[in-house]
């Protein structure tokens, strides 16, 4: 019962600060609306405000209970002090028919409640425990923001995560699920608002219910995700953007930037927001004929300033504001843009554009998630384009839609969702009982029973939660063994690991449960760094047996250059090892010697550091033109150049040139003689070495992750240079001697 005490407290207190921070606001502003749009937009509204003091305090090192506490109620004060808690009446509000009211209200109440039990669970979902609560767990046990560059997770921007902070420090994961409910609930309530503001209620109803029903909606809307919320940020700006052409208040146009900003503090996903809402209101005032430049830019100034502690951060953090993103503009040692290719890579490679319709309507396995098979009716929109709030809903949806098309995954979709579900009915609107029909047969698609006899069996849906589990009259323990195959093992970690101590592991455990900080090898280059190392003593292609040999008559130079002549789409140029020889001896690296790499500049140290498990990669697929570069740092005589490289890069090929005078360099070869030399001895113990440097001392292995060696580090721990520390189910736990 304290638990569910806590839960609710925390929910309900973010509910109320947000809302009251939102009204107040709006009152400063002397913006008029309605009793609907006062509820939703003031909430959102709201929520923008508090992310960005949650922010302000985290990054000042007072992430406390009690100073979250002291700041609720201090914006709960000055709202009662302002008068903000009082709702304005709905005057000339077209009225909802009332067999509308019945439909809305049966089916809102029932899948609100479904939602609810599914919000109440202990928190389990992939990336909530991964990250989204991971990582305000770990800010609110530091008291500030820890610098991560070892996850790109860490570089997105978090602005509903810091509304999971501000509930987690008083009722701990779930409530961090409950606020993403509140989103989830409101939501509806704004498309309300919109239908009566364009004069068609039943538009705003029906459309309600096709989104808040939608299963994908129900799943991320009742997990610790930020999907929903995004959408509800999202759609917020269109309302009042809406709002503001009915009653261009300049006031207006303060809301709309700090909105459409919030939205980008959501997720990159929103960013097109920001460009929509500045040329909506360009737009209107150009055909006005009045002054439209220092309005727009009023929104995009407006825009910047709730998206500066997130570019911020980044830019401190990661040297790359935009990051994980746009690594090309920004390059830095810790998100290569091979590693951003190839997730993108992997999101557009799994299906085809042609099979993405039927994916996310109705099959869902492959981009988890399906928004349900009505949706198949998506091409009525068309019908709307007679109508100016057809034509806008149908904007908004493709320009919401870009970012999906890009990544392909359907919850990425509840943006453009949104609009979607108000356009069907809109067009629809001259037939009222093919829109109810829809409404409906939607609830009936999206009821879990039924959801789950046409989607496919790995899809990411709803179901009827588990009651005792969500009134925790089973143990939360029990629960999260069930639906967490992760949770033990990361248990074990946090039990057997010294505190502070990070941990590697190839595929990655939950975060959110335990303490300790999970280097995964994709999600950034010091990850793929360590795991190529790991990997190098039992893979052939990452072993340095291809020679790259340069025999030439003698010369005298001060700078050396290996630079690439062929190029490929997917592929990293590397060298493993590079050494410069005269008359058969490696010249000895001395203190004074320079080195340059074109790509990647920060681990070209490891072509020369005698290690035949380490190498330098050029971070980006390989191209003509670039280059490794030493500089002896005095003129040196030379007569063969040799580089070891690896050989998943069989179609690279190198060119050997000198600086014949300053800025001038020559051709010394075109190609080199290549040759395949035995593998180097002792690699498994050599990578045990380089991953300890790195100051990572322990290694979890599942028994599944056979090309990553996983027998090979069980039978040869001795070898390894590793001791088996814990196990639980598939999971080896290694203390690295």
């Amino acid at each position: 019962m304290k638990q569910l005490l806590a839960i609710f407290f925390a929910t309900g207190f973010t509910y109320v600060v947000s809302l009251l921070a939102g009204k107040l606001v709006l009152k400063l502003l002397r913006v008029k609306l309605s009793r609907l749009e006062e509820h939703f937009l003031g909430f959102v509204l709201g929520a923008a405000c508090l992310s960005t003091i949650v922010f302000a305090l985290t990054a000042a090192g007072l992430a406390h209970r009690g100073i979250f506490l002291a700041a609720g109620l201090v914006i709960i004060v000055l709202a009662l002090w302002r008068g903000a808690h009082r709702f304005s009446g709905d005057p000339n509000v077209t009225p909802l028919p009332k067999y509308w009211k019945i439909v809305f209200g049966v089916l809102y109440t029932a899948f609100g409640v479904l939602y609810l039990g599914n919000a109440m669970l202990p928190e389990a979902s992939p990336d909530g425990v991964a990250y989204h609560v991971a990582y305000p767990a770990s800010y609110l046990a530091a008291h500030h923001f820890p610098r991560i560059t070892t996850s790109l997770y860490a570089a997105y921007p978090e602005g509903v995560e810091m509304l999971f902070l501000f509930a987690f420090a008083f009722g701990k994961h779930t409530a961090a699920a409950m606020v993403h409910l509140l989103f989830t609930l409101i939501t509806p309530l704004g498309m309300l608002a919109y239908g009566r503001r364009i004069g068609s209620p039943v538009t705003g109803a029906a459309g309600a219910l096709l989104f808040f029903l939608s299963p994908v909606v129900g799943k991320a809307g009742s997990s610790a995700y930020v999907d929903v919320a995004m959408a509800a940020a999202v759609f917020a700006v269109f309302l009042l953007l809406e709002i503001w052409r009915q009653e261009p208040q300049r006031r207006l146009l303060v809301a709309i930037g700090l909105v459409a900003g919030f939205s980008f503090a959501i997720k990159y996903l929103a960013a097109p927001v920001i460009p929509y809402a500045a040329g909506f209101v360009a737009f209107h005032l150009w055909r006005a004929k009045k002054p439209f430049l220092r309005p727009a830019l009023l929104i995009v100034a407006l825009s910047l300033l709730m998206m500066a502690p997130w570019l911020i951060k980044n830019a401190m953090f990661m040297h790359n504001p935009l990051s994980p993103f746009a690594n090309q503009l920004f390059p830095n040692p810790y998100v290569s843009v091979w590693l951003q290719e190839n997730l993108a890579r992997f999101f557009r490679e799994r299906i085809t554009p042609l099979e993405i319709p039927w994916e996310v309507t109705v099959d869902g396995s492959r981009l988890n998630g399906v928004i349900g098979p009505v949706f198949l009716l998506s091409p009525v929109l068309l019908l709307g384009l007679t109508r100016p709030a057809g034509r806008q809903l149908a904007l908004a949806a493709v320009l919401l839609g870009v970012p999906f098309m890009a990544a392909p995954e359907t919850r990425f979709l509840i943006p453009a969702l949104i609009f979607i579900s108000l356009g069907i009915p809109l067009a629809l609107s001259r037939w009222p009982a093919a829109v109810v029909t829809l409404a409906l047969l939607h609830a009936l698609f999206s009821w879990p029973p039924v959801v789950q006899r046409y989607v496919h069996p790995y899809c990411w849906r709803p179901e009827f939660p588990e009651w005792k589990a969500a009134l925790r009259l089973t143990p939360e323990a029990d629960f999260l063994r069930r639906h967490v195959p992760d949770y033990d093992i990361g248990i074990t970690v946090e039990k057997t690991v010294p505190a502070g101590k990070p941990v590697f592991s190839f595929s990655g455990i939950q975060a959110a449960y335990q303490s300790h900080e999970i280097i995964v090898e994709w999600t950034s280059s010091f990850g793929l760094r360590n795991s190529e190392m790991l990997r190098t003593p039992v893979t052939k292609a990452l072993q340095p047996t291809r020679r790259h040999d340069y025999r030439f008559s003698t010369i005298t130079a001060r700078k050396i250059r290996l630079v690439q002549t062929a190029r490929s789409d997917r592929d990293r140029w590397s060298i493993s090892e590079l050494n410069v020889l005269r008359q058969g001896q490696a010249l000895p690296r001395a203190p004074e010697w320079r080195l340059r790499a074109s790509s990647n500049p920060w681990d070209v140290i490891l072509a020369f550091d005698n290690s035949p498990v380490t190498r330098w990669a050029s971070g980006e697929a390989y191209q003509p033109g670039m280059f490794v570069e030493l500089d002896f740092g005095r003129p040196e005589v030379l007569d063969q150049v040799a580089a070891d490289c690896t050989r998943d890069q069989e179609q690279m090929r190198m060119r050997l040139e000198y600086e014949a005078s300053p800025g001038h360099w020559e051709t010394i070869l075109e190609n080199a003689s290549r040759y395949d030399t035995p593998p180097p001895e002792r690699m498994r113990r050599a990578a045990i070495q380089e991953i300890k440097n790195n100051h990572v001392e322990w290694l979890l292995v599942h028994d599944l992750e056979h090309d990553r060696g996983s027998h090979d580090f069980y039978r040869y721990q001795k070898l390894w240079g590793i001791r088996l520390a814990a196990t639980s189910g598939q999971y080896k736990l290694y203390h690295l001697e």
